[in-house]
């Protein structure tokens, strides 16, 4: 008998709204992978002003599960169901995850959701500063560069303000058998 090791992947999960550090909690309790996004952001009470940390992404989570935790994560109560399409739960790529963390937990500049449809421009790598390693899309906007991360997913985009001097054009330089583009890193950004 032949034991294949669980393959373990990333998913969004879609949860009751307001229930997602409760979430996080019960999946920490059960030993399940999770990544929860915060950012802080200043609240006025009455009497005063109180700094919280809010989930970045409303009414989702990120889980890293194998086929054993899949159905337990749904038994998690508050969880309403995986992000699908076409009827399947939608896996993420890690680099996706990874970029996410990255953009998120950097503090120098600031991280935006966007869900508007960014058309498609050439792919980038970031060289230097916070974001350094990150790749995605870029988007000319008044003199600057942003970086537009792409969570397929979740139907929604992060966007930052990237100097033109951090990033390099990567260059697609054909497909493989599965149709998935080969990246070769080449040139500068060029200038204005």
């Amino acid at each position: 008998m032949e034991f294949h090791k669980p393959d373990y992947k990333w998913y969004a999960i879609y949860c009751r709204i307001n229930q997602e550090k409760k979430i996080a909690k019960l999946l920490q309790r059960d030993k399940i992978e999770f990544y929860l996004p915060l950012m802080k952001t200043l609240r006025q009470w009455s009497d005063r002003k109180v700094w919280v940390e809010e989930p970045f992404f409303r009414c989702y989570i990120f889980v890293r599960v194998s086929y054993i935790e899949f159905f337990d994560v749904l038994s998690t109560p508050g969880v309403v169901s995986y992000v699908m399409f076409n009827g399947r739960a939608q896996a993420i790529p890690d680099q996706q995850i990874q970029n996410i963390k990255k953009m998120i937990d950097q503090q120098e500049r600031e991280v935006v959701l966007s869900r508007e449809n960014i058309e498609r421009g050439q792919n980038a790598e970031v060289i230097f500063g916070t974001f350094k390693g990150l790749t995605g899309e870029v988007i000319k906007v008044c003199n600057n560069y942003r970086i537009v991360i792409r969570i397929k997913a979740l139907c929604c985009n992060l966007v930052a303000n990237i100097s033109k001097d951090e990033v390099k054009i990567v260059k697609p330089v054909g497909t493989s058998l599965r149709g998935t583009s080969k990246v070769l890193v080449s040139q500068s950004v060029p200038g204005y």
